[in-house]
């Protein structure tokens, strides 16, 4: 008989902290997150929100602890476990002088065996056709912040990070934007959002952490009188 098969998380923060200097931005954070699921990280600014997702993105190395993506340690991994994350911040990571497609191109070298049509369907499903051969600079905030969550999903990951992706947008694009993380969570990927808008939480999210000065304080589902 065949031994069973090990249940591997998406998405494994063991104990992590990290600090600058003496002050503590995460201390002692523990979570776990599966495929299909989509987590809310709450708090006030200065929570450790941002600097949560940061890490799990491997932007930043935290000063004790680990993450891992399907069970491989991300900082330990050659780099391929990065293509399976994307990310959207409050920093656009976008270039002002290219165009949306040259952006696109850009950062799709990055993802060998991504191609065109991973592109285009995002482009028409962002409504970003019309500007598709415009210079960033020369978009709307709300446009440009489209274009850069177009950028982060350019290549299918498979785990989806967002700081408040709802701020600036338009309400059109909101119910876009929850229509769009529903199909990524029928498609089994992982999604961790942090967010101050409570009405779009609640549309898209399975389970809520609040973190205050660091640390977990709260964790548990959203229901009805959330």
């Amino acid at each position: 008989m065949s031994p069973p098969t090990k249940n591997v998380r998406n998405i494994e923060v063991i104990d992590v902290s990290k600090r600058y200097g003496d002050v503590y931005a995460l201390k002692s954070v523990s979570l776990e997150m599966d495929e299909g699921e989509c987590v809310a990280l709450l708090g006030s600014n200065g929570a450790g929100k941002t600097t949560l997702l940061k890490i799990i993105a491997t932007h930043t190395v935290p000063s004790a602890g680990g993450v891992k993506i399907l069970g491989e340690d991300i900082f330990k991994n050659d780099g391929t476990i990065r293509r399976k994350i994307g990310l959207v911040t409050h920093d656009s990571y976008l270039y002002d002088e290219l165009t949306i497609q040259e952006n696109l191109q850009f950062y799709a070298q990055f993802f060998a065996g991504n191609g065109e049509k991973i592109r285009l369907d995002l482009i028409e499903f962002l409504g970003l056709k019309r500007w598709y051969n415009v210079p960033v600079k020369q978009l709307s905030y709300g446009l440009r912040k489209r274009a850069d969550i177009g950028r982060a999903l350019l290549h299918n990951p498979d785990v989806i990070l967002l700081d408040e992706p709802f701020a600036g947008l338009d309400i059109t694009t909101c119910d876009l934007l929850v229509q769009y993380f529903e199909e990524q969570k029928e498609k089994q990927k992982t999604l961790v959002l942090s967010s101050h808008s409570v009405e779009w939480i609640k549309k898209i999210c399975d389970r809520k952490v609040v973190l205050k000065k660091g640390k977990i304080v709260d964790e548990n589902h959203i229901g009805e009188k959330d």
